[in-house]
């Protein structure tokens, strides 16, 4: 394609929030290449990381994404589930360009497509863009990108990012931070108003499967 696919940067020194299970603390961070999610290589030969710069974001794409709100008005769950969860604050070491899939015209311009391909729980058209990215080359013979910068699903208008495992030298965690604990967390129970279950009930998958 000639038209060139905007780019968006991520400084060196900036903080973005990936949200584990508490059992990870201390370990490195994990690129999935399982194709379960909706950036993911179809290829399953590049794993992806999937991170949010903010909380609420990180938190609606992982924890809360198949949760059933407009079925459930108490917008629920379990102490138990979120007493094992907690928040890798993930540092930028060396600076981020990711392709920006937010800009306007890029999916139907660029990509060609819509916006029920792009929102779709049948992650083929999108794993089939981050293969698209992931593969090109820019004029010095090297990759262009870091991974993408995405339409949060969940949290909209935000947006989420995957990063491809290539660039996991760019990151590093610099605090592992129980959910409870993370200076966001009252405000997000606040605004989103979340309620809780001593009740664990089912454990769904991790994930960013929105």
């Amino acid at each position: 394609m000639s038209k060139e696919l905007p780019s968006f940067l991520i400084d060196a020194g900036e903080l973005l929030q990936h949200v584990s299970r508490t059992v990870y603390r201390g370990e490195p961070l994990y690129y999935g290449r399982d194709g379960t999610n909706r950036y993911d290589d179809p290829a399953r030969v590049y794993g992806v990381l999937y991170l949010g710069r903010d909380l609420p974001t990180a938190l609606m794409e992982s924890v809360f994404h198949k949760h059933q709100w407009l079925a459930d008005t108490k917008r629920s769950i379990a102490l138990k589930e979120v007493q094992s969860r907690m928040v890798r604050a993930v540092g930028v070491l060396d600076g981020l360009r990711l392709a920006d899939l937010t800009a306007p015209g890029v999916m139907a311009g660029y990509f060609g497509l819509n916006l029920e391909q792009l929102a779709s729980r049948d992650y083929t058209h999108t794993q089939q863009v981050s293969a698209q990215v992931h593969a090109m080359l820019g004029d010095d013979g090297l990759p262009p990108f870091d991974g993408v910068l995405y339409p949060s699903r969940n949290n909209y208008p935000d947006a989420s990012i995957a990063l491809f495992e290539r660039a996991k030298a760019k990151v590093s965690v610099f605090e592992d931070i129980d959910l409870v604990d993370h200076v966001d967390w009252p405000g997000f129970v606040a605004d989103y108003h979340i309620g809780f279950e001593s009740d664990p009930g089912p454990v769904e998958p991790d994930g960013e499967a929105s």
